[in-house]
């Protein structure tokens, strides 16, 4: 009869959506934290002015745009001053491109830990999620900034503005989880993501409002799951003459979430079975 070790732990792998386990994650709270506070304190180390170059990159944007978009070609705005509404857009699409980008990569940038120590592997994409939101907390406050410097008085439905924000984090996350355990196996996944996403950049609402797209256009431009969710921030922000999105293109995009969600769980959960043997 062999001798049992009872301080031996086995671990065994998960198969399913239902197979996440939220009680884990929450015992790893702390090691959630630290994920995100080293994630937060060494984006910018060694750097001589920190934060500031998260303010300086929208910016410049803002200014180079208001100039040629704005002045020169005459850009309508919906009612609001350019320089306004090109930072909404430029900040709830920074915090989803930034958010996408960390999550994609989040498994690779782990991969010391991984071989070396058991933690829930979903900490990785959560944590490259929720360290994004230090950046999206400092180019709000800017956006607010700007918004007096022009006059512009916040909307009464601004709190509805974090709503689209939260269904912005959570479509980087669920696209993030399908890609992020092909990143750590072919890097060529965050050069395509690079360019899929300047591509993208264009095709949602950001520099133009939706008024600019034909009306035989108008519906595919819609099914965008960005669209209506950045025309949505800057209508909660914004108020005054900047049209709210279609009910049916908000529904749209968070089926689209839920749909993502639900694959990148399950494509998750079965790549991080042998990530450890292939990074």
């Amino acid at each position: 009869m062999e001798p049992t070790n009872e301080h031996v732990v086995k671990i065994h792998p998960r198969k399913g959506v239902a197979s996440v386990n939220f009680a884990e994650l929450f015992e790893y709270r702390y090691l959630l934290y630290l994920f995100i506070w080293r994630d937060v304190k060494t984006r910018y180390k060694q750097s001589y002015i920190g934060i500031v170059w998260i303010l300086l990159q929208p910016l410049a944007t803002m200014v180079i745009y208001s100039v040629f978009f704005g002045y020169l070609a005459r850009f309508p705005s919906e009612g609001v001053p350019y320089p306004v509404y090109i930072l909404a857009g430029i900040t709830c699409w920074q915090f989803f491109s930034r958010s996408l980008i960390s999550v994609s990569t989040s498994l690779a940038d782990q991969q010391a830990l991984l071989s070396k120590i058991y933690f829930p592997r979903l900490l990785a994409p959560i944590a490259a999620l929720l360290s994004s939101l230090s950046d999206l907390a400092v180019l709000f406050m800017m956006l607010l900034c700007v918004m007096v410097i022009f006059g512009v008085p916040p909307s009464f439905n601004m709190i509805i503005a974090f709503g689209y924000l939260i269904m912005l984090g959570l479509l980087a996350l669920a696209i993030g989880l399908i890609l992020t355990g092909l990143d750590a196996l072919i890097r060529d996944v965050r050069h395509g993501l690079a360019l899929v996403t300047q591509l993208w950049y264009f095709a949602s609402p950001i520099i133009y409002p939706i008024e600019l797209v034909p009306e035989k256009f108008k519906v595919y431009y819609l099914l965008n799951p960005t669209t209506p969710l950045v025309q949505g921030f800057r209508w909660a922000l914004l108020g005054g003459n900047v049209a709210a999105p279609p009910a049916w293109a908000v529904a749209n995009s968070a089926c689209v979430i839920i749909i993502l969600m639900l694959i990148g769980t399950m494509l998750f959960q079965r790549l991080e079975r042998t990530i450890v043997d292939h990074i």
